[in-house]
């Protein structure tokens, strides 16, 4: 079965963070930098990830962009863009 990306936009994160905590995610930064990792907190100013090695993420909302990860229930999830 074919996985899903699923896009998170930060003022969404808070209200879905019990579904991102079963999933490795991306986290895109504004600058275009990723970082990937497990979800261990968010409140309302930073999300904290830990990568593969280990690392702690503390990443300010404000400097994020989306946070992406794929689903593999087959559920198309609702476009973001007007226009599809």
């Amino acid at each position: 079965m074919s996985k899903r990306l699923i896009r998170i936009t930060p003022d969404q994160i808070a209200s879905k963070q019990g579904i991102l905590r079963k999933h490795p995610l991306n986290a895109v930064l504004s600058n275009g930098n990723t970082i990937f990792g497990i979800l261990l907190s968010v409140d309302a100013t930073q999300l904290v990830l830990k990568d593969t090695r280990n690392h702690l993420h503390q990443i300010a909302l404000s400097d994020l962009y989306e946070v992406v990860y794929d689903d593999d229930r087959g559920i198309v999830p609702p476009s973001r863009h007007a226009t599809l």
